[in-house]
């Protein structure tokens, strides 16, 4: 391989024998997924990305040699796996042993945005100090404790920093390191960097990324969603042209549905919509009216290019006051007809499944409870389908309040300045549909106006790039 370091070898060592006992699951948080595909597929293709490598050297839990080899060996010839050990300093040493490079890049599996900026600028430090950690400023004050859990030492902020990976070394340095650090007892170090530091050696330091986040925990996972939506959005690939396309719009006679048919139908798409009073009719709550209406579209069309559910029904009003039958066609119409459209919809391969939610999934909201529960589950669901569906483009659209007929029905005296368009909802779903990219993705839909978390993160990817 030719790379800008071409006068020396250069080994890439993913550790990813973590656990996930902060997920709180069996499966390890890297093999969880992101966007459809497992997290450390995402950071394996962050490397060979950068053409910087000769080799790369998986360090992994025994129990999922075989599987990842399965799924990763194919990408490449320069990727090998070797069993992890007992702990990280154990898996890193391992991985130091098995490398065949003079210079070692050690990055965790479960930094997916890891950039190439901030791999360069390792491998071109190392060349100089041997050793190179990759920080970022901390924007909160760092607390220092005794055993007591009493604050012991308020450092100033100016002078730490948060540490993250890849750490980059001259090979021989580092398993000098660790070998000295063995002889002392040392056995469960949590950072490389801390070993060279104890031999005495300096370090250099990288600049890392805020974006160059560590998933380890649920929440993490949902920004990381944010995150690599953000990311991929920032790119320019070839857009996928709709001309011609045919898709199913379930509820597009008003509100956002109305709204995306109106754009499908200026890229030249033709759209069936499928509702109670459209020429597909369909009653939602009924799975043998909904089985016939796509046998039908078959029939008339063959297999579809996508399938994007809008329908929807919100009654506000406090829990225990709505009635039985009230209960049961806010389910139906809300999460099991969107169901048995799923179900049933016969899909081209690479065709689209776009499911319509609400910002209400991510917490439940007074007088909205089941309406609430259904969307959450919309999520879950479509979050599934895009596993079970590796063939299909499988995404939830979750749009914060939007100017709809059957919000104003509900919400009479909100303020519609604070709302989104329809228009606005509907340009997203077709940007959706045109990328190629995405599967298995929450786009969360807000107000730019609120500045919520993952648009700061959006503001920070602008500034860093």
């Amino acid at each position: 391989m030719q790379n800008m370091y071409n006068h020396q070898k250069i080994t890439a060592i993913l550790l990813m024998g973590g656990s996930g006992k902060r997920f709180d699951e069996t499966t390890p948080k890297q093999f969880h997924r992101i966007a459809g595909q497992k997290i450390y597929l995402h950071t394996l293709c962050a490397l060979l990305h950068t053409q910087f490598f000769d080799e790369i050297i998986l360090v992994v839990s025994e129990k999922w040699i075989a599987e990842i080899q399965q799924e990763a060996s194919s990408l490449s010839p320069i990727i090998r796996m070797i069993p992890g050990g007992k702990t990280r300093q154990e898996s890193s040493y391992l991985g130091i042993l098995a490398a065949t490079s003079p210079i070692v890049l050690i990055h965790d599996a479960v930094r997916p945005f890891v950039s190439s900026s901030i791999i360069e600028e390792n491998l071109t430090k190392v060349m100089q100090h041997g050793a190179v950690d990759t920080c970022i400023l901390s924007s909160d004050t760092i607390i220092e404790r005794d055993h007591w859990n009493m604050i012991q030492k308020i450092p100033s902020r100016a002078m730490m920093l948060r540490g993250q990976t890849p750490q980059t070394f001259f090979r021989s340095l580092i398993k000098k390191a660790h070998e000295a650090a063995q002889k002392k007892g040392i056995d469960n170090a949590s950072d490389d960097c801390q070993l060279v530091l104890m031999l005495p050696e300096k370090v250099a330091i990288a600049t890392g990324s805020e974006a160059n986040i560590k998933i380890t925990t649920p929440l993490d996972l949902f920004l990381a969603e944010q995150l690599w939506r953000i990311q991929a959005t920032k790119s320019t690939p070839q857009a996928l042209s709709l001309k011609d396309k045919i898709f199913a719009l379930v509820g597009g006679s008003g509100g956002i549905g109305k709204a995306i048919d109106h754009y499908l139908q200026k890229e030249g798409a033709k759209t069936l919509i499928i509702s109670r009073s459209s020429s597909f009719s369909a009653d939602l709550r009924d799975h043998a009216s909904v089985k016939k209406i796509f046998a039908r579209i078959h029939r008339e069309f063959g297999p579809i290019d996508g399938l994007i559910n809008c329908a929807g029904i919100l009654h506000t009003k406090p829990f225990k006051e709505h009635t039985l039958q009230e209960i049961e066609t806010l389910i139906s119409t809300n999460l099991t007809g969107l169901i048995f459209c799923c179900k049933y919809a016969i899909l081209k391969k690479g065709g689209a499944i776009i499911n319509i939610a609400s910002s209400s999934f991510f917490k439940g909201r007074k007088d909205q409870s089941i309406y609430s529960a259904t969307k959450a589950a919309v999520v879950n669901f479509t979050q599934a389908l895009a596993e079970e569906f590796p063939n299909l483009l499988v995404n939830v659209v979750a749009p914060q309040r939007t100017n709809t007929p059957m919000r104003r029905k509900n919400f009479p005296d909100e303020d519609t300045s604070e709302l989104l368009s329809p228009e606005h909802i509907a340009q997203e779903v077709l940007s959706i549909l045109k990328d190629r990219r995405l599967t298995g993705s929450i786009i969360d839909i807000r107000n730019t106006r609120e500045m919520p978390a993952h648009m700061a993160h959006e503001e920070l990817f602008s500034r860093e790039n």
